[in-house]
C-alpha cells in the first residue's frame, strides 16, 4: 500500500515538471520603447547685418597754390622746344609768328598737351627792333587789327596771346584798347607780359569789361641755375600770398628746362600746382557765376 503512494506522487510530480501552457495563455511582454535618438541642437541663427554704405575718401580741401608758367620765344627752332615739352605739369608756351618754324612748333606744343599762345611783338620803348608783325604805336586802328589778326590766324591752336617786348604799346591806351577789343571779339585770353612799370593793360582791360592776368616773375633774367632757383622761390612767395603766380621764361635757356623738371616733385609736395594760364581765366569765369 505504501508503495502505491509512493508511486502516485511521482507521477503527479513528473506531470507538474513537464507542463507547458497554451500558446493562447502567453501573453508577449511589449517591448521596451526605443530610447529616442538624439536630436542635434540647432544651429543658432545669425541675422544678417545690412551691409554699411561706404565712406567717401577724405578729400584735400587745403586749397593748392597755383603756378601759371609761361614760356616765351617760340618758333625759331624746334630743337628748343623739345626739353619743356617733357616738363610733367601743366604749361604755356608763346610762339612768335612770322617765323620759320611757328606752325610746326605750335602743332608740337598742342600735341604735347600743353597750351599754346601768341606771343605778340609789340613796340619797344628802346630802339630794339620787335621783329615781323610787330604792332607799332604810330599804327592806325585798323593797321592794329589787322596786324593782330593776321597774326592769330598764322598760328594754330592759339588759345590766348602775351606781349613780345612791347614797352611802348602796352604803355600806349589807343593801342591796348584795340588789342583787347580783338582779344574780347576773339574770345582770346591775354597776359600782360609787364616790361614796363607804365603799363595801362589793366586800366584798358577793365574799361571793357575784361580780366586779364600779369607776369608775376621773370624766372631766367639771369640765365644760371641758382639765380632761377632764386626766381622759383620769389614766385613761390608770391603764391604763398596771392594764391597763385604767373611765372615767364623762355624756351632758350636749357638751364631752365632742366631746372624746372629737377624742381617739379619738389612743388608738388610743398601743395603748388602747376597750371595752364588758361584755367586762370576759367576759374575767373566760374567765381563770377
Amino acid at each position: 500500500m505504501a508503495a502505491l503512494i509512493i508511486l502516485a506522487a511521482l507521477l503527479i510530480l513528473v506531470a507538474i515538471i513537464n507542463y507547458q501552457p497554451s500558446a493562447k495563455s502567453q501573453v508577449p511582454e511589449a517591448p521596451a520603447a526605443p530610447e529616442p535618438a538624439p536630436q542635434p541642437e540647432p544651429e543658432p541663427q545669425i541675422q544678417p547685418q545690412p551691409t554699411p554704405e561706404p565712406k567717401p575718401e577724405a578729400k584735400d580741401e587745403t586749397p593748392k597754390k597755383r603756378i601759371y608758367l609761361i614760356l616765351d620765344d617760340g618758333g625759331h627752332n624746334t630743337k628748343q622746344l623739345m626739353p619743356f615739352l617733357k616738363f610733367p605739369g601743366k604749361l604755356s608756351i608763346a610762339v612768335i609768328p612770322r617765323l620759320g618754324y611757328s606752325k610746326e612748333a605750335a602743332e608740337l606744343i598742342y600735341q604735347s598737351g600743353k597750351t599754346v599762345m601768341l606771343h605778340q611783338p609789340m613796340q619797344p620803348l628802346g630802339k630794339a627792333d620787335p621783329g615781323a608783325g610787330a604792332i607799332l604805336v604810330n599804327m592806325s586802328d585798323d593797321q592794329i587789327r589787322r596786324t593782330l589778326n593776321d597774326n592769330l590766324d598764322s598760328v594754330p591752336h592759339v588759345v590766348g596771346f602775351n606781349n613780345h617786348m612791347g614797352s611802348a604799346a602796352t604803355s600806349d591806351e589807343r593801342v591796348m584798347d584795340v588789342v583787347l577789343k580783338v582779344a574780347k571779339q576773339r574770345g582770346l585770353f591775354f597776359v600782360d607780359s609787364y616790361t614796363h612799370s607804365g603799363t595801362v593793360c589793366a586800366k584798358v582791360a577793365k574799361k571793357n569789361g575784361m580780366r586779364i592776368a600779369r607776369r608775376d616773375i621773370f624766372l631766367d633774367n639771369d640765365k644760371s641755375k641758382e639765380k632761377i632757383m632764386e626766381a622759383f622761390n620769389a614766385g613761390k612767395a608770391i603764391a604763398d600770398k596771392n594764391g597763385y603766380a604767373v611765372m615767364i621764361g623762355h624756351i632758350w635757356s636749357d638751364e631752365l628746362a632742366s631746372t624746372m623738371i629737377e624742381l617739379y616733385p619738389e612743388f608738388i609736395e610743398e601743395g603748388y600746382c602747376f597750371e595752364s594760364v588758361a584755367d586762370f581765366f576759367k576759374l575767373e569765369e566760374d567765381s563770377e557765376e
